[in-house]
């Protein structure tokens, strides 16, 4: 018996009944919550050499309990392009896909302060929360796109973790925002302005 883990997601507001009555089987008492969706995953993979799901920060009621798990090895990623991140939140709001394959992207995109602007700032507010909140995850293997989609990449600690090397099998840049907002310098500036308005620091 199995599902689908829809971008390997467990904890995903849209989809987590599903999983929860789907690993209910493996729970003591039922699932009734995220900490307890997350045990049953684990201990229906206990003899798994791994086993692990991808997940966003707030996604977590208690993040401080899950991120000092000591049974857990976290892996962080993060995109040090902000900007480009923020731009590609407003294209999925805008067309309901998250898809992208990196490389060239087809098609155009024009930011509009009275349009765009709050939303902007909005996904701006989040990325840097999130990016602090991945930051304080202790002894994290953390990885960036922009270093992970480079041919020659090559980390040690995420070799020695899994025992073997570990790469991209056909690694393609990650779109820069830069190729498809037509006014990509007044995007930028933008949220620059609103990160130093804040007194954030552009920081991974």
């Amino acid at each position: 018996r199995d599902t689908d883990c829809v971008d390997n997601e467990l904890l995903h507001p849209d989809r987590i009944q599903q999983y929860m009555q789907h690993y209910a089987p493996y729970a003591d008492k039922g699932i009734e919550s995220p900490q307890q969706l997350l045990n049953a995953f684990y201990k229906k993979h206990e003899n798994a050499a791994y086993a692990g799901f991808k997940s966003m920060p707030n996604r977590h009621p208690n993040y401080l309990k899950f991120i000092t798990r000591s049974d857990i090895r976290f892996i962080t990623l993060v995109r040090r392009d902000v900007a480009s991140t923020v731009a590609s939140f407003l294209i999925a709001m805008e067309t309901g896909s998250w898809r992208r394959f990196g490389g060239e992207q087809s098609g155009k995109w024009r930011f509009d302060v009275k349009t765009h602007g709050k939303p902007a700032l909005g996904n701006l507010q989040y990325v840097m929360q999130s990016y602090a909140m991945l930051n304080r995850v202790p002894d994290a293997i953390k990885l960036d796109y922009e270093t992970l989609c480079d041919p020659p990449f090559n980390n040690a600690e995420l070799n020695q973790f899994f025992g073997r090397e570990i790469k991209i099998d056909d690694p393609k840049p990650p779109t820069s925002g830069a190729q498809y907002v037509e006014n990509w310098d007044e995007f930028g500036a933008y949220l620059s302005s609103a990160i130093k308005t804040s007194g954030q620091k552009n920081e991974i």
